[in-house]
Parts: C-alpha cells; sequence; structure tokens
C-alpha cells in the first residue's frame, strides 16, 4: 500500500529487532527489550493509554484507503473474515473461524456469530456481500474496488450490467460463500487487506458521516469524531470476542505534519511512540533514546515513479537513462549512511523470490545514461514531486543533483505537498514528472508486491503503466500452485524491469522510538507498530 513517510539512516545491525528467516517468506519479530528497566515496572492493570504518532489520513473509509495514514488507524477499528498471523504471516481465522475449497474457485467461509459492530449491530454474511457489492458500486468510487475484481460477477456491477455481484453469497446468516473467475489460492491472505473488512447498514447512509467517526467490529472503538490534522482517539471494545484483545485500554493517535515534531515531543514525554524516524536523526537515535529504540525490517519498496500517461516520460529508453543515471550506492552512503538496502530489483528481500541483481538498467552507467536520454529527447527542464515533513526532500534533491550531473538536464523544481493532497493529485493524473513513493506489503505476497501497482487500470497504478505482457505474467503467477508460482512471479517482475514504470531506490527498515510509559514495542512488515500489544507500564 502506498507509504506516507520513510525514516532512514544509520545503526548497528545487532540492534535490529527482525531479520529474514533463510528464504521462508515470513519474518521473524522479535519485541524489542524497549523502554526502561522493566523490573521496576508493571503493565497497567486496566491497560492504561498510549499515544503514538500517525500522518493525517487520506480517508477512513474501510474500501477507499490505500495508504498507511488511515490504514494502520482502519486496522484497530474493523475484524475481517481473515487476520494476519504476525509470527508466521499466512492468514489466521478472524471473523471467519474456518474456510474451505475444493478447487480454489469456489470457497466457503463459516463466520462466527459472536461479533458486533460497535453500535451493537450483528455482523453477517449478507453483511460482507452489502459491503463488498457497495464498494465495487462505481457510483461510489471505491479506490480498493478492483481487489475484488476476481470475484465472479465483478466486470457486471462495474459495466452497469448487474446490481451485485453473482459470486458473493451469503448461503445463510454466517456462512459466506465466494465464487471467483478463475483459482487463485492466496484468497485467504489477500482478505485481511482493508478494503475487505465489513460496514454496518448506517455507514450507507451518510458516508462522509461515517468516516468521521466510523463504526468496525474491530478491537477498539471511536472515542468521539476525528478531528482533521489533530487526533483520532480510541478505546478497547470490550465486547470483542476475538482471542487476543488489545492490551492498552486507550489509543490516542496523534496526527503530524512534521516527523522532526514527532521525534522531539518523544523525547519530551508528550508522544509515547513514534515507529518512524527521520532521516536527520537516525545517526543519534541511540544517544537520544538508549534502550528505547529498535530497528525493524519492513517490506517497504521506495521508487521514484515515472507518469507515463505524459508524452514526455513514454519513451522506455529515456526511463532506463534515468535509473542507470542514479547513484544508489552513493545516495545511500551520503544520506543514510548505509543503513538501507539498494534496490536492483521490485520485489522486496523479505519475499523467497527476491533477487538483488536482477534489473539490468539500475546499475549506475552515466556515459551509456546519457547517450540513450538524449536519443530519446529527453526534456531539460521538469518538475519531481514529492510530500513534505517526512523526511523525503533530502534524498529527491540528491537524486536531481545525479541526474543534472549526469545528464543534458538544465533544471529541475520541485513540488511538495501534503501527503493526502500528494494522492489527490495523482488521482487526478495531474503529476507532470518523477515523484516519489513508497510501497509496503498490506499482506505477505509477490502478488501484492506487484498486481495493485502495475496492471492495467489498477486504483495505485499512479504511472499510468500499461502492459499486456505484464497484466498476463501476473496473471498466469497468481493462478498457479503456490509451489509453482515463485518463477512466475519473477517472470512479472522482469517484464517491469524491462519497461521501468518506476525506478527502484532502496528497501528500508523502519525505527521506533519511545518513552519510559511503554513496552513491547514492535512494526511488522507493513512498518505499523503493533500497537494493540503495546504494554502500557505503571
Amino acid at each position: 500500500m502506498t507509504s506516507a513517510s520513510m525514516p532512514a539512516g544509520s545503526l548497528q545491525r545487532s540492534r535490529r529487532i527482525s531479520t529474514a528467516a533463510g528464504g521462508a517468506l515470513t519474518v521473524v519479530l522479535a519485541a524489542a527489550a524497549c523502554g526502561s528497566d522493566n523490573g521496576e515496572y508493571e503493565a497497567s492493570a486496566d491497560g492504561g493509554s498510549l499515544s503514538t504518532y500517525t500522518c493525517e489520513p487520506q480517508n477512513l473509509q474501510p474500501g477507499n484507503n490505500t495508504e498507511n495514514c488511515g490504514s494502520r488507524v482502519l486496522q484497530q477499528l474493523f475484524t475481517g473474515l481473515t487476520e494476519v498471523d504476525y509470527e508466521t504471516y499466512e492468514a489466521q481465522p478472524a471473523m471467519a473461524s474456518d474456510w474451505e475449497t475444493e478447487d480454489q474457485v469456489v470457497w466457503t467461509f463459516e463466520l462466527s456469530d459472536e461479533y458486533t459492530f460497535h453500535n451493537g449491530d450483528p455482523v453477517t454474511a449478507q453483511t460482507f456481500v452489502d459491503t463488498w457489492n457497495w464498494v465495487v458500486d462505481p457510483d461510489n468510487a471505491q479506490a480498493t474496488a478492483n481487489f475484488h475484481d476476481k470475484f465472479l460477477g465483478y466486470e457486471d456491477v462495474v459495466n452497469g450490467d448487474a446490481e451485485e455481484m453473482e459470486g458473493v453469497r451469503a448461503v445463510d446468516d454466517y456462512t459466506l460463500e465466494i465464487e471467483l473467475v478463475e483459482p487463485f489460492g492466496q484468497l485467504p491472505i489477500v482478505l485481511t487487506y482493508n478494503g475487505f473488512y465489513p460496514m454496518p447498514d448506517v455507514a450507507f447512509e451518510d458516508m462522509d458521516a461515517f468516516q468521521n467517526s466510523p463504526i468496525g467490529n474491530g478491537r477498539y472503538q471511536m472515542d468521539g469524531e476525528w478531528v482533521r490534522d489533530t487526533e483520532i482517539n480510541m478505546n478497547r471494545y470490550e465486547e470483542w470476542p476475538g482471542e487476543d484483545p488489545g492490551s492498552p485500554e486507550r489509543i490516542e493517535w496523534r496526527i503530524y505534519s512534521d516527523i522532526e515534531t514527532a521525534y522531539l515531543d518523544v523525547q519530551a514525554g508528550e508522544l509515547d511512540i513514534l515507529g518512524e524516524v527521520p532521516p536527520s536523526r537516525i545517526a543519534q537515535v541511540e544517544e537520544d533514546f538508549g534502550d528505547n529504540y529498535s530497528q525493524n525490517e519492513s517490506s517497504r519498496f521506495v521508487y521514484i515513479g515515472l507518469p507515463t500517461y505524459q508524452e514526455d516520460w513514454e519513451d522506455v529508453d529515456l526511463r532506463r537513462a534515468l535509473s542507470m543515471a542514479m547513484d544508489r550506492e552513493e545516495i545511500n552512503e551520503q544520506i543514510f549512511e548505509g543503513a538501507m538496502t539498494p534496490a536492483y530489483g521490485i520485489l522486496p528481500p523479505i519475499l523467497p523470490m527476491s533477487r538483488n541483481d536482477a534489473c539490468e538498467y539500475c546499475d549506475f552507467d552515466p556515459e551509456q545514461a546519457a547517450e540513450l536520454y538524449e536519443e530519446a529527447g529527453g526534456p531539460s527542464e521538469f518538475t519531481m514531486y514529492t510530500d513534505v515533513g517526512t523526511g523525503h526532500n533530502e534524498y529527491v534533491e540528491a537524486i536531481a543533483n545525479q541526474w543534472m550531473a549526469n545528464l543534458p538536464i538544465d533544471d529541475i523544481t520541485f513540488q511538495s505537498l501534503e501527503f493526502a493532497q500528494y494522492l489527490d493529485l495523482h488521482d487526478s493524473g495531474d503529476v507532470t514528472g518523477p515523484y516519489r513513493l513508497g510501497w509496503l506489503l498490506a499482506y505477505p505476497s509477490a502478488q501484492y508486491a506487484m498486481e495493485p501497482l502495475y496492471t492495467s487500470d489498477a486504483a495505485s497504478n499512479y504511472a499510468g503503466y500499461s502492459s499486456e505482457e505484464f497484466d498476463n505474467a501476473i496473471r498466469e503467477a497468481n493462478f498457479a500452485d503456490a509451489d509453482d508460482a515463485d518463477e512466475l512471479y519473477q517472470a512479472a517482475e522482469e517484464q517491469l524491469l524491462e519497461d521501468l514504470p518506476v525506478l527502484p531506490l532502496f528497501f528500508q527498515d523502519y525505527f521506533i522510538v519511545h518513552t519510559d510509559r511503554v513496552d513491547n514495542v514492535y512494526s511488522d512488515l507493513s512498518s505499523y507498530v503493533r500497537v494493540e500489544d503495546v504494554d502500557v507500564l505503571e
């Protein structure tokens, strides 16, 4: 999912608390020995209250959110059919107590009858039918609608030939049947995504009002309304029937436009947790926080995208030239003090089929780059785009300086926006030059690393990339049995690296700092601090 902010820097690798495990799909997430001398403290008897950082969400509609500012909040407010096991990164039961399929086309999910929305309304199989049909209705313009495109009848709804998807059926109150257009063995892990969360009937009466104070069925419920640019508060929902209720009684999400301010607030004890330390602070984080920091591996892929829908960026040789004119190693050493992993592919290292030499056009070759750029008629002036307040400007400007030094480019200007407005600019197709973005795995799959970002007309395909070869390659990989899929996903990646709609930059770790008030602070592969597991200390 599109990621708003990106910390970076240097740290001794002995401080890393998550490491790739022997080529397996999983990431080991050991809770750091965070905080003060825990022998002097005990967890709060009622769970206590904590405050944690977030950026301003684009929205809080489950079916319309594809960025991490809102998704980290929605994960606490809602429970889907399945959820990710954060030890194995496999799908585990949530609202669905179990599921079965004989052909990977027709799936039957048995739902628990114990879940209710926070207003007391029951959550049934029909709830999911109604929610998903509303999300895919083109009149509602939901960003995650195309995540449902494998459901039988999706195209009929989108094209206006049907009001509901044929393949989503409530067999009875607590039995949901899903029929797909083709076999897809990864369905249970895909259904962990927030685009599949259920919504109550009241949501459809006034969606704008609903997202001001979402009524979910998750571990936590809203306390008041979302105060734009300020805060989102929630309390533990004591009637939640799941096996692992939230540890804190209350979570206060503090919204910051400047991550440097958040860092200083943690130092001052005004904010308990910051999961995205800014680049300028990494070198001093141990001095500033002692044991109250940790380094966490993530799936985050940072890239420079090119708006291929603009005439200036249609030529593939031009895009290859820009990639070869970037010295990723130099940026990593000079700006991040070697803490990032320069990207020579699309698939993050935590996935077993990832390769560190997949990209032919990612090796630094300024002479060849200059020849290609000139032959392609690359522009001598253009604008680069990024979001503000989260530490990206320094490395974006470093890339621009490399391009101007290595290519026949006279001037590069910059346009920076708050993240929500930044995504709106992409959604409207008004980006005219290279742009910075990141992508995190919302669930652990090579399918998610590529399909939502690069398939034709995908909601997060901000590059406007369209390739029949890639679309076919990713479909073939999705269709295959899991044991046979790795090489097929690599083939899809190779097509991307030939076309380069985005220029791989680096994969990153996330750095967390926190106060003495909290312990058991760690993040998952999507970089989200698992706030529901944090212990508030007395």
